[in-house]
């Protein structure tokens, strides 16, 4: 089964494919629709079609634009080109931008299946050449590729000895192994539930995708259930879309969940093994937070750990690692496991030492905040002194658990501070630019410093909508105050709250109010006499 996107300004076309087509008995579905490229973007990152058929004429994004930033963000997507306008000059810019089909308006069901299924047999054809790599890479000779992988790999880890540091790059090249480069940044690429026999395919996959990306400096190895894979070149940025590229492709093709961790950035071959770790650090942080179902990516940056400043406690790296992403209602769950794990029947001096780590726990969590363990967690003071021994194991459970739930109610009033914060500040940019017709979701992500991708995910859970809605909802609420308050206008009034097109600043309107611009003015003037 495939999935259809469709893009189309006009109401009439789209309801015309909507109901015309046999979906119901193709192999196709249709799985969203949208009334302009903009629109259609923020929902193509969300549906993750297969195919998308977009109009070329569109108001706020035209479909060429729509393609190109579908190309750039989900590559797997192959497009069809709907339109009025039988021009070489469109059809020459489609094709530079990888359209697949070019279909003139009005197009029958029939012209349309067709399209579709000769789009399919491609996908198809790149599936079964992906087979064909995996088959070819599992049955080549092992021993150049694993001492090749066993080099990259130490390099990527920071694992060679000292005295091998002095010729890494002509070893490297003669491995043919390109290293040189201004920054690096290490990806790590993990099933979610490991199997042996699920990475020859992954990196059968991952190498074929480095490979077709044009401009892409990658390299992959692979080790201990692992796949390494380092990203070169100029600017920090250049690595930033690479590593995004590759891991939302991979979300999307590869057949099994995955866990995808990015690393930081570094400006010297010989400091891979920081990316390495911090990418690591994540990993692990994923695995325990997540559960093994999805798919989940994410930046060493965004765990905002502060390794260097963290407690040198005793060794509860297990609990810490289980209880720092955790939400406030998995505490009883996994404090109740780690006690069960010290054995049944603890003796009271065994117990006691329980509830110390739970402290020293807390107090890390604490700390990695930047605030101060002993003033916000009384318990963090009786570590380093005589304490009074708690006999009864529902006392010391009891204990463990109300500092520990102290510990990561501060985590969530922190963060959730933060994000408020940050997102009030958006909203109150966008407040601000809604009648510039020009105002997109970059601009308000770039106001508050955030990349795109994570902006969206902040701003749907402070919000509980997105930007589009936001917007949307703002708009037709100026439109609406104006209705009532001036004599301006429908078009006049489309211009000051930010929309070019009339026609389609009416239908939106309609699609809020459940009336025209018109209809509305005449049925509040009514009731106001």
């Amino acid at each position: 089964m495939y999935k259809v996107f469709l893009a189309d300004d006009e109401v009439v076309v789209r309801e015309g494919i909507c109901s015309s087509f046999p979906w119901e008995t193709s192999n196709f579905v249709l799985a969203g629709e949208a009334p302009d490229g903009e629109i259609a973007l923020s929902l193509l990152r969300e549906i993750k079609p297969d195919i998308l058929i977009t109009d070329i004429r569109m108001p706020f994004m035209d479909g060429l634009e729509l393609c190109r930033q579908t190309r750039a963000q989900l590559p797997w997507v192959k497009t069809i080109i709907l339109t009025g306008y039988d021009e070489f000059t469109y059809a020459k810019e489609a094709l530079a931008l990888g359209v697949k089909e070019y279909l003139l308006k009005p197009v029958s069901a029939q012209e349309l299946d067709a399209a579709l299924k000769r789009v399919a047999a491609l996908i198809n054809e790149e599936r079964r050449q992906d087979r064909d790599i995996q088959l070819a890479r599992s049955q080549l000779s092992q021993s150049s590729g694993l001492i090749r992988d066993q080099f990259l790999s130490a390099v990527i880890r920071g694992a060679l000895p000292a005295e091998a540091r002095s010729d890494l790059f002509v070893r490297a090249r003669e491995m043919d192994i390109d290293l040189l480069a201004r920054q690096y940044r290490v990806m790590l690429i993990s099933p979610a539930q490991p199997a042996p026999e699920q990475m020859l395919p992954l990196r059968a996959l991952t190498s074929r995708l480095t490979e077709t990306r044009a401009g892409m400096q990658g390299l992959s190895c692979q080790f201990e259930g692992l796949i390494l894979m380092l990203f070169k070149g100029d600017t920090a940025e250049e690595l930033d879309e690479g590593a995004f590229w590759l891991a939302q492709t991979l979300k999307h093709e590869a057949e099994v969940p995955l866990r995808i961790a990015i690393g930081a950035v570094v400006s010297h071959v010989f400091a891979l093994g920081d990316s390495y770790q911090a990418a690591l650090r994540t990993l692990q942080a994923m695995n325990d937070h997540y559960a093994r179902e999805d798919t989940r990516i994410m930046d060493s940056a965004e765990l905002q750990l502060k390794v260097d400043e963290v407690l040198s406690l005793a060794d509860n790296a297990g609990l810490y690692e289980q209880l720092r992403f955790a939400p406030i209602g998995d505490i009883d769950r996994i404090l109740s496991a780690y006690f069960l794990r010290a054995g049944e029947g603890q003796s009271v001096m065994m117990l006691n030492y329980l509830f110390v780590e739970s402290i020293l726990t807390a107090a890390r969590i604490v700390q990695e905040l930047g605030l101060d363990p002993q003033a916000e967690l009384p318990e963090s003071r009786q570590v380093n002194a005589p304490i009074s021994m708690l006999s009864k194991y529902e006392e010391v459970f009891s204990a463990a658990r109300a500092v520990v739930s102290r510990a990561l109610s501060l985590r969530d009033r922190q963060s959730l501070s933060r994000y408020h914060e940050v997102i009030a500040k958006a909203c109150a940019y966008i407040d601000s630019q809604f009648a510039d017709p020009n105002l997109t979701l970059a601009d308000a992500a770039g106001h508050v410093h955030l990349s795109v991708n994570h902006f969206c995910t902040v701003f749907s859970q402070e919000t509980n909508t997105t930007f589009i809605e936001y917007l949307t909802r703002l708009r037709m609420e100026k439109a609406r105050e104006l209705l009532l308050s001036s004599a301006l206008r429908s078009s006049d009034i489309a211009q000051r709250v930010g929309y070019r097109d009339p026609h389609y600043f009416g239908y939106l309107f309609k699609k809020n109010f459940q009336m025209s611009p018109r209809e509305y003015r005449a049925a509040h003037k009514d009731a106001q006499t």
